[in-house]
């Protein structure tokens, strides 16, 4: 049986509380320099590219932290448990 044939199990918990420090963060950094926090973090998160995040405030920084795909599963989580799924 080859790894396609199974479902992985990401339990990434521990890191929830990264991604909130990171956010808490980020968040402010962008909406001080005037960029809207949701589109820039798609970007970043979509392409990788850190040039979507600004510099200031260390943000850039702490999303290198940051695992794109725990960003995304913690969203989708959210957002199914919002809308009762």
């Amino acid at each position: 049986m080859s790894n396609l044939d199974k479902t992985m199990i990401f339990r990434p918990d521990e890191q929830n509380d990264l991604l909130n420090e990171i956010l808490e963060t980020v968040v402010p950094a962008l909406r001080e320099q005037g960029y809207e926090p949701a589109r820039q973090l798609a970007g970043f998160i979509v392409t990788g590219e850190s040039n979507y995040i600004t510099s200031s405030g260390g943000a850039r920084a702490a999303m290198a932290k940051m695992d794109r795909l725990l960003a995304v599963e913690q969203v989708l989580q959210d957002y199914l448990k919002i809308k009762g799924f």
